[in-house]
């Protein structure tokens, strides 16, 4: 039998409360892994100063000192992230399950977008089973989609949409192909931001517009769990926006703010009409404070 000492005990507190994933001196020892990675710039400023957060040696996540993004640096090279696609049927039930609550969002995103614009093409970037291109067509627009999840994929295509397999970048549409693009909890999975966004900005049309759903670092939670807030600090999110940030990370790219903001206090999936009066009160508080778990930013191309 083990002797039970101080350091197994813990050792063991650490992987129960999740506290593995962080560098503990005399606990856990801390080498970061090179191999294979390449240290990056501030994808919203460009600034290489920066501050370590999550000590993870396969995942380090960062605070960049000049602008506040979190993001994960070193980040593996494009060769090993090619090999970590691959297909999520976890993935696909989630959207299956949530089917009605992502239509309901998608309703809401179009009221809001055929505000400004009237229906034109759509390109949505991690279309998944085809919700979002679905109630798209219903509504007079030319769809087109990307994923990358194969079962996800068969879905979309069983539906009768025009889903392309391959990363954007490789798709080569045409320049200024698209009047509105979507990317719903996309850009948190891109470790290489630059050619990612200047893809999207020459394939978008003239005063195209640009919407982006994705987790909130600054959500009320994070101030309690810190990196321990797993929404958004897991394996396989390589930024971590705010509202703030992501503001200047679309500035660089050419693109200005129509309308951010951020959403629910907790992860629900019901209209919250159908909550309490006490839930509501706290969810309005929650968004109006931008502390709301997820970010919708809805973002227009600028002029050249």
């Amino acid at each position: 039998m083990k002797r039970i000492t101080s350091r197994r005990i813990l050792r063991g507190l650490t992987r129960r409360l999740g506290l593995n994933r962080i560098w503990i001196p005399g606990i856990r020892p801390f080498r970061l892994l090179e191999e294979g990675r390449e240290f990056i710039a501030c994808h919203a400023c460009g600034a290489s100063q920066y501050r370590p957060f999550i000590r993870d040696p396969g995942h380090q996540v960062v605070k960049c000192s000049q602008c506040g993004l979190y993001y994960v640096n070193p980040v593996p090279n494009p060769v090993i992230l090619s090999q970590r696609v691959h297909d999520s049927v976890a993935y696909t039930d989630d959207q299956l399950r949530k089917r009605t609550f992502f239509r309901r969002r998608a309703q809401r995103l179009f009221d809001n977008v055929e505000a400004l614009v009237q229906p034109g093409r759509l390109l949505d970037v991690g279309c998944a089973i085809g919700t979002e291109l679905a109630i798209g067509q219903e509504r007079g627009w030319h769809v087109t989609g990307v994923e990358l999840s194969e079962s996800s994929l068969l879905l979309a295509r069983a539906a009768g949409f025009d889903v392309r397999s391959a990363p954007l970048i490789e798709n080569d549409f045409p320049g200024h192909s698209f009047d509105l693009i979507t990317m719903n909890h996309v850009l948190e999975h891109v470790a290489h931001t630059a050619q990612f966004m200047r893809e999207v900005r020459r394939i978008l049309s003239h005063q195209g517009l640009l919407f982006i759903s994705l987790p909130n670092v600054r959500a009320w939670k994070f101030y309690f769990r810190r990196g321990l807030y797993a929404w958004t600090f897991h394996g396989d999110h390589y930024i971590h926006f705010s509202v703030r940030t992501l503001s200047r990370f679309l500035n660089r790219y050419g693109f200005e703010i129509v309308e951010i903001l951020t959403s629910r206090w907790l992860d629900f999936h019901d209209p919250v009409e159908s909550r309490s009066k006490v839930f509501q009160s706290v969810n309005k508080v929650v968004e109006r404070w931008d502390l709301g778990i997820e970010i919708f930013c809805l973002a227009r191309s600028m002029p050249s």
